[in-house]
């Protein structure tokens, strides 16, 4: 008979515990493997893997939606337009100002003309950036209009009662895109609607400066002094 058998008895032990000890080793390196891959895995974003840190996925910013499984939090704070501030105790109300136009000058179907606005009120305020504009009609409807904010950067004028902070304007008077091809470019405006920067109501102001083409845009610098 070949003692072959009884050395495979006598080694089955042993080998038995070899193959424990390496089993447990593959299976603690498999753990550390899987630890450290965590935070470059390609799975979808876990609101559990950024709880601390307060800051919704960028997958999701601007357009509305949530990961699945990822908790609701707060809106982000409104952001301010560039060249404009965040509102000022000491800004100037749309109440305290009047607006008007300075002459306009023309070349080559391009046009020109100053906008101010006069503190009319009783104490020093201020002025930041750009605020809005809009093209209106004599029957008070609003016409196209683009403001295009250009220039800068901007700056803080502080108006004493009878003060004034100055916003250079700029347009086409030749149609152009936004355009019919033939024709007034656009219906004439009546009123220049100005919204005092940081502001929400408007002042209106004559507009007698004819069409304002390429679809009613006007490039805007910011007010200074």
């Amino acid at each position: 008979m070949t003692p072959f058998p009884r050395r495979a008895a006598r080694a089955c032990p042993a080998v038995l515990l070899a193959v424990l000890l390496v089993s447990a080793c593959s299976f603690r390196g498999s753990v550390s493997a899987a630890t450290s891959s965590a935070p470059h895995s390609s799975a979808p974003y876990s609101s559990a893997a950024h709880a601390s840190s307060g800051r919704p996925s960028s997958a999701g910013v601007g357009t509305g939606t949530t990961a699945v499984g990822a908790t609701a939090s707060a809106p982000p704070a409104p952001t301010t337009p560039a060249g404009t501030s965040p509102a000022r105790t000491d800004r100037c109300h749309t109440s305290e100002l009047t607006g008007s136009l300075g002459p306009e000058t023309a070349g080559a179907g391009q046009r020109y003309a100053t906008l101010i606005l006069r503190n009319t009120g009783g104490r020093t305020c201020t002025v930041h950036g750009f605020g809005g504009v809009g093209l209106a009609g004599a029957d008070g409807r609003a016409l196209p209009t683009t403001q295009v904010r250009s220039g800068g950067p901007a700056t803080t004028v502080r108006l004493a009662p009878g003060g004034t902070a100055r916003s250079a304007l700029h347009w086409g008077s030749i149609n152009g895109p936004g355009d019919p091809p033939t024709g007034d470019c656009q219906p004439t405006p009546a009123t220049l609607r100005v919204i005092p920067p940081d502001e929400t109501d408007p002042l209106s102001v004559a507009w007698t400066f004819g069409p304002v083409c390429e679809g009613g845009t006007i490039e805007q610098q910011p007010y200074t002094s």
